[in-house]
Order: C-alpha cells, then structure tokens, then sequence
C-alpha cells in the first residue's frame, strides 16, 4: 500500500469515527470535521482526475487493440494459432479467405483437414520438431479450398509462448512461385531439348554426309584417272552417281534443317522414271561402301526390261541408300535386295545377316534418334530408318520388319507405282512397331 493510499485509509477512518460521534451526540460536533470534510473533497476531485487518465488510458488502448486486430486480420499472410493437438483456436480473416470459409468455421477444427494427404507428414512433423526443440520450424504444404482447389502453400510455425505451448503459423500462398518455376523448368527443358536436337542435327549431317561423300569421291577419282579408258555408257554412269548422290546431299540438308517438325511429312515432286535402272544404279553406287567380302546381291522380279513408276526420286534414293547402307554397316555378310514388280505397286526387300534388332528395340526403331542396344559400338545416328519410314509413308506405301538377334534383319517396302500427292489425313499415322513372333 502506497502513501497516498495509506492516507486515505486514515481520512476514512477518521471520517467514519466522526459520523459515529455526530450520530451519537447531535450537537457535540468533533471540531476537525471541517477538516476531515475538505480533505475528502480533495481526494474526491484526485480521484475523479485519476478516473479520467483511467478512462483516457482505456481508450488508447481500445483503439491500439483495434488497430493490431486490424493488421492481424487483415495482413496480407494467413495466421493461425493452434493447441498441441492442432486444433484452430485463432485465425485471421485472410486465413479464411485463402481456404474459403468462415472464421467460425475454421475455428476449433483441426487446421490438418485442410491439407493434402500428400502433405499432412510433412505438416505433422514440422510441428513436432517445433514442440520439441522450442525453435521455429517451416515446410511446404498443399492445401484445399472449400470448393476443392489447391494451392502451394509456404507454413511457418513457432511456439511464442512456451507456458501456454500453443503453436503461431505464418500461411503463405506461394503459387504463383509455384508456376513460375514451373515455367521456368519447362524452358529450361525447352531450351536443353533445342541444344540436343541441335547437336543431334549437326551429327546426322556428319553421318549422312559421309556416304554420299565417299561415293562422289570414289566417282570422280575414277573418271579423273581412268575416264579416257571407260566406255562412254560407264562414264555417264559414274557422272549419274555424282549427280544423284549431289541431290542426295542437298536433300540432307533440307531434311536436317526442318528436322524438328517430326509430325510433318515430306511434300512429294513427283516425277515418272524406270524403276528397274533407278535401283541398279543405286545398288551399284552402294557396293563401292562395302566391306571386304561383302556385296549387294541385286535380284528383280519382272516381265518387262523397263518398269515405269511415279515416285519422288529423291524420296525414293533415301529409302534405298538407307536400308542398304543399315544392312551394310550391321552385317559382314552378303546383303540381298530383291525388287518384285507387280501390276499395281512395287515390293522391295532389304535383308542382311547381320546382328539383329530385338524384339524391345523394333517398337521404337522408326523414332527420331533411337539407337538398339546392341548398336553401342557401331557408327549411327538412328535418323536413317525414321527418315525411311517418313518418305514411305508419304508415298502411301508400307514397310514391315522382321529381325532375330544374331540372326539378321528384312525390310519389305511396298509403294504403289502411280503415287499422287496424298491429303495430310489420308497419310498414315507413325504408330509403334509390332515386332513378328
């Protein structure tokens, strides 16, 4: 007890010893009663200015719980206070406002519910180590709206009074964050799929180019050093591979420079020409790249010295060269290319006895850069039987392999000899390989 509460203890003491004397004795008032009386007039006015700085002081205080209560509803994160068990006893308004419910109604539920079952370990764990080791803790959840959104959320829970031990977190919608680095991985990938197709082209052109560029070479070194000694029809025929295999070249490029469009078919320049001396020429050109031993055996079926077809030429050297220089480069043996003219179309085989392609591998042999298991020490870019199927599919034709391992591989390729220029929907959709039993 203070002083000033010490004398008014006295004061109304001695007011009550004087109020019992006038009560006792009417006419014998105590003489100090004027004093007594002035003094309580004085107290009562400190009193009154005491209530008014009580009063003022309330008031500020009112008006400062108002403001924190508005900076807690209405900050820009969510806030919870939750029990040990992690029942909602306090959220502000944008807490409810990111999950789409009342207040009351978020309010002693347990804050758990509106997290993803993916995440609720996460959430549970986070607020144990809190518990545990008294320090603030922070994770990454999903939560769920009321209508059944989801959206990232950024938690970060401490423990600001221990006595109390309930638990404060911190609710950040971290979405847009979310998609942000979503965007930015799938440029990313983008980006690295574009340095890959890139380094990929630049090795289908080194592959594609050495070929044709042997075949030129050896070519020309025979017309520049025996060309006077070759009969006239042998010196067009060497002049003839140059020529086509220029085109060849030319046409790489362009196949190269536009290889990102997968799903787009070659467009066809049709032109009519002989089948039969087409397919000798080039099997003559390609014999000059095999090995020691090796040869193509040429073998045609028909009733007629000459078979006219209507084909893309140049799409039509690219199936041939292809699937000659694979059976080539995967065998040691002999390779046989048998063509079959028929009345309306035109089969062609290609098989070797060579290594083989397994029954796995043949559902994705025709994609853009597959290469078999079995491939890994032999020179490829897996471009050749993609380009293939391309160039048959655009002349409406079809091409079917059978292949053992170890056993060897056969291609039949069947184009029908009056090609027209195929709408996009009549031409046949890539579809994965079955591979025969």
């Amino acid at each position: 007890m203070d002083k000033k509460e010490d004398k008014l203890a006295q004061l109304r003491s001695r007011a009550e010893t004087a109020l019992k004397q006038a009560i006792a004795a009417p006419h014998a008032v105590p003489q100090d009663i004027d004093e007594v009386l002035h003094e309580l007039n004085v107290h009562q006015v400190e009193l009154e200015i005491q209530l008014e700085d009580l009063q003022q002081s309330y008031r500020a205080l009112e008006m400062a719980q108002k403001r924190y209560a508005n900076l807690f509803d209405f900050a820009p994160v969510g806030y919870i206070v939750t029990d040990r068990q992690g029942i909602v006893v306090n959220a502000n308004l944008t807490m409810s406002s990111m999950l789409g419910v009342e207040r009351e109604t978020l309010e002693k539920r347990a804050f758990a519910e509106f997290i993803t079952k993916d995440f609720q370990d996460i959430y549970h764990l986070s607020r144990r180590a809190v518990l545990q080791t008294r320090r603030a803790d922070s994770c990454e959840a999903q939560l769920q709206r009321a209508d059944g959104t989801i959206f990232h959320a950024h938690l970060n829970t401490d423990l600001p009074d221990p006595l109390a031990e309930t638990l404060r977190t911190a609710v950040t919608n971290v979405s847009i964050i979310k998609q942000s680095e979503e965007v930015l991985s799938r440029a990313l990938a983008h980006e690295k799929e574009i340095n890959e197709l890139r380094t990929r082209v630049l090795s289908v052109i080194s592959h594609e180019f050495r070929t044709p560029l042997t075949i030129i070479l050896s070519a020309a070194e025979t017309l520049e050093h025996y060309g006077d000694q070759l009969p006239g029809e042998e010196r067009t025929k060497r002049y003839q591979t140059i020529r086509n295999f220029v085109w060849y070249l030319n046409d790489t490029v362009h196949d190269a420079s536009s290889i990102s469009a997968i799903d787009d078919q070659p467009s066809l320049k049709l032109k009519t020409f002989d089948v039969l001396d087409f397919i000798r020429q080039l099997t003559h050109d390609m014999g000059i790249m095999a090995k020691e031993g090796q040869t193509i055996q040429l073998e045609t079926t028909s009733l007629n010295e000459i078979e006219m077809v209507t084909w893309d030429q140049n799409l039509a050297r690219r199936i041939i060269v292809n699937l000659l220089n694979n059976a080539l480069i995967y065998s040691k043996e002999p390779v046989q290319c048998r063509v079959e003219c028929q009345e309306k179309g035109v089969r062609l085989r290609v098989e070797d006895r060579g290594i083989g392609i397994s029954a796995e591998d043949q559902k994705y042999m025709y994609e853009a850069f597959f290469r078999g298991k079995n491939t890994n020490f032999v020179h490829g870019t897996g471009i050749g039987l993609f380009v293939v199927q391309r160039a048959v599919y655009a002349h409406g034709g079809t091409i079917h392999c059978a292949s053992r391992l170890g056993e060897g591989t056969s291609f039949t390729v069947e184009l029908p000899r009056q090609v027209s220029v195929l709408p996009p929907s009549a031409v046949p959709i890539r579809q994965p390989v079955q591979p025969d039993p």
